[in-house]
């Protein structure tokens, strides 16, 4: 027995056997909701400078794998359902790729019947390397890749006797996983059967519009189509000091950083479509996944405990600044309050019995938002609490510095052509723009990220010491 098995056995028994759990109706849904051109994946590099062994790092790797069953299972069909099937042996293994080397997988589609949901390799730089991993949403959301990348770091850490600890790993317990799928109860408002048959109503009758498309040239669209390269990434990084104002709670006076980003995309949102001569009664409307997890979650396997918030907006509303962070604001503390997002998870679970349908409705690439939203804090938080950490707030593993942690999320879906994710790391703050390069040339979407990120220093200019929101702006791309 060599020291990863010896690890398994001490944190992970579950592993030595073939482990099943059915499909939740959320799994099912992102699983129905899985497309080769738009893919329900994201991914994480840890970007280190300085040596990294990359035997060692396979075995940390695999290690990580046999603590999260979900991430290398594969689903199997059962009757009308479905279950994921973890098997105890033949477990994906970390790809390991020198600097001269053909590119790696990338931001391709898992197919879950065929391969687990998790991907990882490695690549060498001028610096160091490159640490990749791929992950679907089916089998895992932000949370469960934080803590995937946990126990890999400090299994490494572990493996190459530089660990702190000499039990560094945090605890998990796959039983808890029997219950990923039961969620907390609506409360208030929220639970009464008239206000959920409204918000039913209220979806379909505000069907939003999809963000208007750029006229791409068509050689350039074809050949995108043709490699189905049809997702484009660029982003933007605050500083640590640029970060310590924005989050100043004297300066926020109870409004929260999601609230803001959420208010500033559907300004930026609004001008675009107005930009395009869309119809000022038009509808805009951005998703906002969110983590349901509780206290009694904290042991849970990466797993996948998200729902959705969906704000809608007429075009014309998508203009006052203060008047919209004011909206917003109250609408997003009405619905974390609530619970309301668990009434998504309840009609889920009523159309999984009807799964065909539910698979055909999926199918019809219908405009559910118009862009995503999503804000995963710091993936490294906790590992701050079991390695080094210089000054400038990076984390260093065996003389190998993690210099910089790159995210590339939300994951975007037909008709919805945009998705700005947020995360952090070393005290600074990046915002990440995924766009459909179908619809959207590269250097109009460096605009828009541009003008999103003019919005959140207007913000910070436009708010004196007590958080008050002073003079209005209109925020967002002012052409095409």
């Amino acid at each position: 027995m060599n020291r990863v098995d010896e690890l398994l056995a001490a944190h992970a028994p579950w592993a030595t056997s073939d482990r099943t759990w059915p499909l939740t109706p959320f799994e099912l849904f992102m699983w129905f909701d899985d497309r080769p051109h738009a893919p329900l994946v994201f991914q994480v590099d840890l970007c280190f400078d300085g040596p990294v062994d990359a035997g060692t790092m396979r075995e940390a790797f695999r290690f990580a794998l046999g603590r999260h069953p979900l991430l290398r299972s594969t689903i199997q069909r059962q009757g009308r359902g479905a279950e994921w099937v973890a098997a105890a042996e033949d477990w994906p293994e970390m790809g390991v790729f020198a600097k001269d080397a053909p590119d790696e997988p990338g931001l391709a589609a898992i197919d879950l019947t065929v391969s687990p949901g998790l991907r990882g390799w490695m690549r060498e730089t001028s610096v160091g390397w490159n640490i990749k991993l791929l992950f679907h949403h089916a089998c895992c959301d932000g949370q469960g890749s934080r803590m995937f990348i946990q126990d890999m770091v400090l299994a490494y850490a572990v493996l190459r006797g530089v660990s702190r600890d000499e039990d560094p790993f945090f605890n998990i317990d796959i039983s808890h996983l029997d219950r990923r799928g039961r969620y907390p109860s609506t409360i208030g408002l929220a639970s009464s059967p008239w206000r959920k048959l409204q918000k039913v109503g209220q979806f379909f009758l505000r069907s939003p519009r999809p963000t208007a498309s750029d006229a791409l040239p068509s050689d350039a669209a074809a050949a995108a189509e043709a490699a189905h390269l049809r997702v484009g990434f660029c982003s933007h990084t605050f500083s640590a000091e640029e970060v310590l104002q924005l989050q100043a709670p004297e300066r926020r006076d109870g409004v929260s950083l999601n609230d803001v980003a959420v208010a500033i995309l559907f300004s930026v949102l609004g001008e675009w479509q107005r930009t395009h001569r869309s119809h000022p009664d038009s509808w805009v409307r951005i998703s906002v996944p969110y983590d349901l997890r509780g206290r009694e979650d904290e042991r849970m396997p990466a797993a996948n405990r998200y729902t959705y918030a969906f704000l809608n907006r007429r075009l014309r509303d998508c203009g006052g600044w203060p008047v919209l962070l004011e909206g917003v604001q109250a609408e997003m503390q009405e619905k974390r309050q609530t619970r309301a997002g668990v009434d998504f998870l309840a009609k889920l679970g009523l159309a999984a019995r009807w799964p065909r349908l539910l698979r055909w409705v999926l199918g019809r690439e219908a405009c559910f938002a118009t862009a995503v939203l999503t804000n995963l804090s710091d993936p490294s938080r906790r590992l701050r609490k079991r390695l080094p950490v210089d000054a400038d707030g990076f984390f260093w593993l065996d003389g190998a510095r993690c210099h910089d942690l790159q995210v590339r999320t939300p994951p975007l879906r037909p008709k919805t052509h945009w998705g700005i994710g947020i995360f952090e790391y070393a005290g600074r703050m990046t915002v990440t723009f995924r766009y459909d390069t179908q619809t959207i040339s590269a250097a109009n979407a460096e605009r828009v990220l541009g003008h999103y990120i003019d919005g959140w220093r207007q913000w910070l200019a436009a708010t004196d010491r007590s958080g008050n929101p002073v003079g209005p702006s209109v925020l967002g791309p002012k052409g095409s």
